[in-house]
């Protein structure tokens, strides 16, 4: 990428975002995002026709939020997954979509993905169209805020290597064992999940700093976070010179794909880690290989790859530095349950023509 692609990619990747200080979990159901043309605005019903309503479910749902989806009207109709010939007459699909399936769905009027990337539906056919896109934005949060809080753990206290050891039934003792407290954590995306790694961060006496592409009062912020700056212009150099940890949190948009490539690992402090649990694609690989093996970087805890899955003889499986898990950061025992609630709550809100949580702009990407 050239160098004034990725100045406009880190100073357009974040537009639009906005903090969410607690989990999904935690707060009640409320109305944001950005409003459809066809839906309602400021609360009120709309006399667009919702039902009959017939819905793909190509993701998996609980019986306990199926008996939800049906005690909404008695006029829904659920499709399973292997009724092909239901495709064309959807007009709500919940999970993922291809462009085959998309062009075949003539009904469709709304996707809710399960996850909160939605770079997979991006082609031209959908973005062309009027079919709005929900996301599970604030669903994972708490569990990547804690995974993220793991692979940092990993790193600092030498549990991965000691680990390796274990296999062996070899003990010895590391060197290098770090205190987190003190350290200054850098964020870049302060949204979702940017903002639980940063309440966590905080409970480690750590220092934390972030961008984002949205100014942000103190109030907003409240005490998770010391101090936020824009991403624009020279905010992601700050964040990196600054920060002994830096954690990739930012969505995935053809703008922000490698925005840490050679030139933003090298700003990085030397000795700093990384850690990213966002995607891969934010990063340059071969960059951060190099940054790694050269000694510049500490270390670095990856929860997702470029390539993904990352292929067996790949060099990072070998770094001593590096701690791998398989794009897992977002399980939990109640994560796909807040999903869930997210879709029938959002399919309540389809019925009566009211604004869907998490909408997705087509225009930014997420």
């Amino acid at each position: 990428m050239k160098s004034t692609e990725k100045s406009n990619s880190r100073r357009r990747f974040l537009k639009g975002a906005f903090i969410q200080g607690a989990a999904l979990s935690s707060i009640p159901l409320a109305t944001y995002g950005k409003v459809g043309n066809d839906i309602a605005r400021n609360g009120r019903e709309d006399k667009i026709p919702r039902l009959p309503l017939k819905i793909m479910l190509r993701s998996g749902l609980s019986d306990r939020h199926m008996q939800k989806l049906r005690s909404i009207s008695s006029e829904i109709t659920l499709i399973t997954s292997e009724n092909e010939e239901g495709i064309g007459s959807a007009d709500v699909w919940f999970g993922g979509i291809s462009e085959e399936q998309f062009k075949r769905a003539a009904n469709l009027r709304w996707i809710q993905s399960p996850s909160a990337g939605v770079e997979y539906y991006f082609y031209p056919s959908f973005v062309d169209s009027q079919v709005l896109l929900t996301n599970a934005k604030g669903c994972y949060g708490p569990a990547i805020g804690e995974h993220t809080i793991g692979l940092l753990f990993s790193l600092t206290r030498q549990m991965a290597a000691q680990a390796r050891n274990m296999q062996e039934g070899k003990w010895q003792r590391p060197e290098n064992m770090v205190e987190m407290k003190g350290m200054t954590i850098g964020i870049v995306g302060l949204g979702g999940i940017g903002s639980q790694v940063a309440r966590r961060a905080r409970a480690m006496d750590m220092k934390v700093i972030a961008v984002d592409i949205v100014p942000k009062y103190k109030e907003q912020v409240g005490d998770i976070c010391d101090d936020v700056r824009l991403v624009q212009d020279s905010g992601l150099e700050w964040l990196l010179s600054e920060a002994d940890v830096v954690v990739s949190a930012a969505p995935h948009t053809p703008v922000s794909e490698r925005m840490l490539d050679v030139e933003e690992f090298g700003k990085m402090k030397k000795g700093a880690f990384f850690i990213n649990v966002s995607r891969g694609k934010l990063v340059h690989t071969p960059a951060l290989l190099a940054a790694l093996k050269s000694g510049h970087l500490a270390g670095a805890g990856l929860d997702v790859t470029d390539p993904e899955p990352l292929p067996p003889d790949h060099e990072l499986w070998k770094q001593p530095n590096v701690i791998i898990t398989s794009h897992i950061a977002a399980q939990s025992q109640y994560s796909f349950g807040r999903m869930q609630d997210v879709f029938v709550e959002n399919v309540r809100r389809f019925v009566h023509g009211y604004p869907l949580l998490n909408q997705v702009d087509k225009e930014l990407g997420f």
